[in-house]
């Protein structure tokens, strides 16, 4: 800011510095009610004092009051111009708010993926992960993605140029300094690659993703490729809708691009640059005409103007609909549109975005092998993947053969082995993965939970709860909550089963087992009223679910 003055004012008006934002309620839309037809229920945006509260209601068959759940706003997603969605801290795990505000149409709806009648209302929890693309740092606590504050609340600097300490250290003591900098990164100085990798960090986002082993997103720094640090898959169903994210993939395909050594985001978007509204179509035409000229378009002149004031994005870069509800954005595969697909794309299948041939066979096969598992465990019903679970297997023993395994590798080929019925080699994988893996990281959360599920399932519920225990304080889910209630009883530890239970119900008020487990349990004790109270809640929340589930039978 003190020596770069006018970048940083620059900065100021771009959505980069608006990416996510403490909640101000004065700047909110703080009085309002919406029925989401799809689920039955009822959401409340209102003010209680200093903080903007965010309430949803459960309602039964009959429209009585089931559950309700209210927390404080305190962070803004989104820069605002399309929408954003809302955040909640809740001890020490942050959570999305399933109501979002949408610019486009000046209204609250559903967040994005809520919009059914089965959503999580509240139960989401966000990870350093969703954080990614809209802070500038964070504080893992003991390596917890779960569990961190916060550091820099916007896409700061250092996001596209590289840590600056020495950059600093540099000009302060020789404030005078000419020669070659080689401290700070300077994006329009890199090599397209290079360059395009600034941006692809956070507007690349496919159907699939593998971080490299002992890898993180937050690893990531300037002027480095980005497939050093993780490698993005697409898969092609031969059509050509639009990802809101498909930014990369689109202009790729493009024969701008192609036919191009020098076309790359910043040709046409500059980070400290905001094109006002009434300047972007000239802005961008001019832009268009440093490669082609006025006569490369095939139609006159007098039909540009009047079909959209020659605006050359109108049809070369159309507006289209994204998988996020309200909003569209503009087609990144420049040329002509006609509305069918004009990609020579498998049917189906999995490919890397990047070019990947640089890197070792065994390297692709692992990433591939991580990507795999995730599409089919985002896609579990589509035949297209069935065969990714066998597929990402056998690649993953490859690797684990060649000596280049890693704990994130493991616990998937763990997880795999599991799903495939052999509990006797997953729980042996997981148990590796616990051995050496000591911070409370991913790969060890997911093999602990693994363990306390085939535990369980051997009714050894002392051994169950352990596990449970560790994977409750380091992640806060209905269903380990759950789990964990029902080992703790089993093991004789009613205390411990009732609190249990009482968390599943508070993160997930519908959960009907939860809600019958503890009438079950006031029942033994006497304590009739409780007793009866969850009886009844179970009894309503089943009742409620059947009847979405009719709903979406139709």
């Amino acid at each position: 800011m003190k020596c770069h003055e006018a970048e940083h004012l620059s900065y100021l008006d771009t959505k980069h510095s608006e990416s996510m934002e403490r909640v101000d309620p004065d700047k909110e839309v703080s009085s309002a009610t919406y029925h989401h037809d799809a689920s039955g229920n009822d959401y409340e945006v209102f003010r209680r004092g200093d903080d903007l509260i965010h309430r949803e209601i459960i309602r039964g068959v009959n429209g009585a009051e089931l559950a309700r759940t209210e927390h404080p706003i305190v962070f803004t997603l989104g820069s605002g111009t399309h929408g954003k969605s809302y955040v909640y801290h809740d001890g020490s795990h942050f959570g999305q708010s399933p109501l979002s505000w949408y610019e486009d149409t000046g209204k609250w709806s559903m967040s994005p993926g809520y919009d059914v009648p089965f959503h999580p209302g509240f139960g989401r929890k966000l990870s350093t992960e969703c954080f990614f693309c809209h802070v500038g740092a964070v504080d893992r606590k003991r390596g917890n993605p779960n569990e961190f504050s916060i550091l820099e609340e916007k896409i700061g600097c250092e996001r596209c140029h590289g840590p600056g300490e020495k950059h600093v250290a540099r000009y302060r003591e020789n404030p005078k300094f000419t020669g070659a900098d080689n401290t700070i990164v300077h994006p329009s100085k890199l090599s397209r690659e290079l360059s395009e990798a600034i941006c692809q960090q956070c507007h690349l986002q496919a159907a699939g993703k593998a971080l490299r082993a002992n890898r993180d997103e937050w690893d990531y720094r300037p002027g480095l490729p980005l497939t050093d640090f993780r490698i993005d898959y697409q898969y092609r169903l031969g059509d050509d809708t639009m990802r809101v994210v498909g930014h990369v993939e689109q202009l790729h395909q493009s024969k701008c691009y192609q036919q191009s050594e020098s076309l790359t985001c910043i040709t046409c978007h500059n980070p400290h640059q905001t094109v006002p509204a009434a300047a972007a179509i000239d802005h961008y035409r001019k832009i268009c005409l440093s490669c082609h000229t006025d006569d490369s378009c095939g139609k006159p002149h007098a039909v540009r103007v009047a079909d959209a004031q020659n605006d050359c994005s109108h049809c070369h870069m159309p507006a289209q609909g994204t998988e996020v509800p309200h909003t569209a954005f503009h087609h990144h595969r420049i040329g002509i549109h006609s509305g069918a697909t004009t990609e020579n794309e498998p049917a189906v299948g999995l490919s890397s975005v990047l070019d990947v041939a640089r890197l070792p066979e065994i390297v692709r096969k692992r990433c591939e092998a991580l990507a795999k598992f995730q599409v089919a465990q985002e896609n579990p019903g589509n035949s297209n993947f069935r065969d990714y679970g066998i597929e990402a297997a056998k690649a993953l023993i490859e690797v684990k053969n060649t000596g280049k395994s890693d704990p994130d590798a493991t616990t998937i080929l763990a997880m795999l082995a599991r799903s495939q019925g052999q509990a006797s080699i997953a729980g042996d994988l997981a148990g590796e993965v616990l051995a050496k893996e000591l911070i409370p990281s991913r790969p060890r959360l997911e093999s602990l939970r693994l363990l306390a599920g085939l535990a369980y399932q051997r009714r050894e519920f002392d051994k169950a709860a352990e596990y449970y225990r560790e994977v409750t304080e380091l992640q806060s889910e209905p269903f380990d909550y759950f789990q964990l209630g029902v080992a703790e009883q089993n093991s004789g530890n009613t205390d411990a089963a009732i609190n249990a239970l009482k968390k599943t119900v508070e993160l997930a008020p519908h959960h009907v087992n939860a809600h019958r487990f503890l009438a079950a349990i006031y029942q033994s004790q006497g304590r009739v009223d409780e007793a009866g109270r969850h009886s009844q809640l179970a009894q309503a929340h089943a009742m409620r679910l059947e009847q979405l589930q009719q709903k979406t039978l139709k």
